[in-house]
């Protein structure tokens, strides 16, 4: 079980992507960036310390970084 409903990397400025979760599938909520991954260096940045051990969080953080290294 996840702590968000929603996992999204949408958005990238500078070398950076966000990933930005949403805790309920409700429109109206606000999206918050829980990590960020350096596309040169592919460091992951966690502003939210749940994201470390959340497997939804993992497994979207996981399949980017795999991409950037292709």
């Amino acid at each position: 079980m996840s702590i968000w409903s929603e996992i999204h990397n949408d958005f990238e400025e500078d070398g950076i992507i966000f990933i930005d979760a949403w805790s309920t599938e409700d429109d109206n909520e606000s999206g918050k960036v829980i990590a960020k991954i350096n596309l040169s260096t592919k460091e992951v940045c966690y502003l939210d310390n749940r994201a470390k051990t959340d497997n939804f969080a993992q497994e979207i953080i996981n399949e980017i970084i795999l991409e950037l290294n292709k």
